[in-house]
This record gives C-alpha cells, structure tokens and sequence, in this order.
C-alpha cells in the first residue's frame, strides 16, 4: 500500500509538472507572435472605427461654389455640393445666374446677391429662397479651379458630345467620348459658350462634370498626402471652409467612399425663363431641392 501511494503522488506530480510546463511554453509562444507581429494590432483597430462608423447629421456639410467666368460680362458659375452622410451620396447642381430669388431676400437673381454682397449674400439668399441649408462658400476665378483641378489630379470623363469654338479669343475643341480631363479641359467644358437651351445644358452638363469628377477622385482626399492637399487648396481660394470641416468628416468620406455605387450624383433645377432673360424655377424643382439638399 505505501508504495502504491507513493507511486500515484509522483503520477500527481509528473502530470502537474507537465500541466504547468505546457502553460508557460503557450504563454511564450503568444508573447513571441505579438512580438513578431506587432502591425497585425493596428489595422484591426482602423477596421473596427470604420466598421463601427455611424452616419450623423452633424456631418452633412452643403457648400456653395461660385466662380466667376471672365469670357463674360455677367457670367458666374454656382454649383451647390452637399455631403449627405445620412442619404448616402453627394449631390451636385448648378443654377443659372439669373435664377429669381424669393423677394424677402432683397436681391431679384442670384447674380444681383453675388454682385452686390459676394459669395456669402449669394449663399445665404439661395438658402432662404429655396428653404435649404448651405454651411460654407468657396469663391474662385477660372485659373483657380484650373490650378486646383491639376492639384487634385486629372481624371476619366466621358464627353457625349464634341466642343468646338473659336470665337471672341475662346478656343475650345474637344471631341466626344471619353478622355482625360486636366484643369483646362474642365474648365473648357464648364464654360464651353455653344451649349443651348439659354444656360440650361450648360448647368446640366456641369453638374455631371463635377460629379463624376468627385467619383473619380475621392480617393486622393483619403490618403497620406491628404492633408497637404487640402491645406493647399484652402490656401488657393477664397472660402470659409477650414481644414477642421474637412478633418472632422474623415470617417464620414471613408465611410462614404466604401458603399457601393458613385456617390457623387447630378441634377438639373427646372423651370422656364421669362421675358426678362430670368429663370423661374418650377414647383418641382423647389420639392427636389428640399427633398435632395436638405
């Protein structure tokens, strides 16, 4: 009996040592594959902010861009952009600078505001007008959106029709189908003066420029040298925009570029002129801006 029970207690003590012995080898291997693999923690944390990113109103941001086209006398450009985060994707128009505005804003159209108070006037009698929010301005002559275009990068655009001018010291000839475009071609396309229907293809096919331009390159305001472009394109315009607009919606302009689709998405006010030249924007377009842009 007094052996038995020895032998059973060093069974106990072999199975112990063994038990203990396989803990501290595990616990060894773990601390050396963390040490070996000390990147493999980081990204899991950058997957996880992203994946646990949820869309908030705070930031939707609305901007409008005006920026005056020195081939014509009365001619500004005025694009309204607005990230919606809650919606999903980015809408993109242009108006016609005759557009009327609401009499309560003291300005006939929205040239009137911009000639008289600049961007701002313009901004905030568009918002009064058409009952839809609009946080910042950007303001930029054409060597401006030329410069920032070449900043940004160039990109694919797929023209549906040849552009062709020569007139008044405006050289403009590019063929259709698609091609790159630089900062001049997008200008060109902007201000190409052929286009019809008084003003109104020319903010159609604007609205589909920028926007597909903003598809094609949002990805450059999401990597390494985001900063420095952003920083320089603040610099190259007048604006009220800060890099602090732009760094707090990082997560939201990540989160945005991962859906699938463009989100970037142009439309077109409607409406009829008048005898004066002005644009009367129709019903319609008042419930699409507030349903789109607000």
């Amino acid at each position: 009996m007094p052996e038995q029970n020895a032998q059973k207690q060093k069974t106990r003590f072999f199975i112990l040592a063994f038990a203990l012995s396989f803990c501290v080898l595990a616990l060894m291997g773990l601390i050396v594959v963390f040490m070996l693999n000390p990147a493999e923690s980081e990204p899991s944390g950058q997957v996880s902010a992203d994946t646990f990113y949820l869309p908030r109103e705070e930031d939707n941001l609305s901007v409008l861009i005006t920026c005056q086209n020195p081939d014509a006398a009365d001619g500004v450009f005025f694009a309204l952009v607005r990230l919606d985060i809650l919606g999903g994707h980015i809408p993109v128009i242009l108006f016609p600078h005759q557009v009327i505005l609401d009499a309560e804003t003291g300005y006939e159209t929205l040239f009137a505001a911009y000639q008289t108070g600049g961007p701002q006037a313009a901004a905030e009698a568009l918002s009064a007008s058409f009952s839809i929010p609009i946080d910042r301005y950007v303001n930029a002559d054409s060597q401006d959106i030329i410069d920032a275009i070449n900043r940004i990068g160039a990109a694919e655009y797929d023209l549906d029709k040849t552009l062709s001018w020569d007139e008044n010291g405006i050289f403009i000839n590019l063929s259709d189908g698609r091609q790159l475009v630089d900062g001049q071609k997008f200008w060109d396309i902007l201000r190409y003066p052929g286009y019809q229907e008084s003003g109104l293809e020319q903010c159609r096919e604007g609205a589909q420029l920028i926007a597909s331009y903003i598809n094609s390159r949002l990805f450059a305001f999401l990597g390494q040298n985001a900063e420095a472009l952003v920083s320089g394109l603040l610099n190259l315009v007048e604006t009220d925009l800060s890099y602090l607009d732009f760094e707090s919606r990082l997560p939201a302009l990540t989160f945005l570029s991962k859906l699938s689709g463009d989100p970037a998405q142009a439309y077109t006010l409607t409406g009829g002129w008048n005898r004066d030249g002005q644009f009367v924007p129709d019903a319609a377009a008042h419930r699409q801006l507030v349903q789109v842009f607000s």
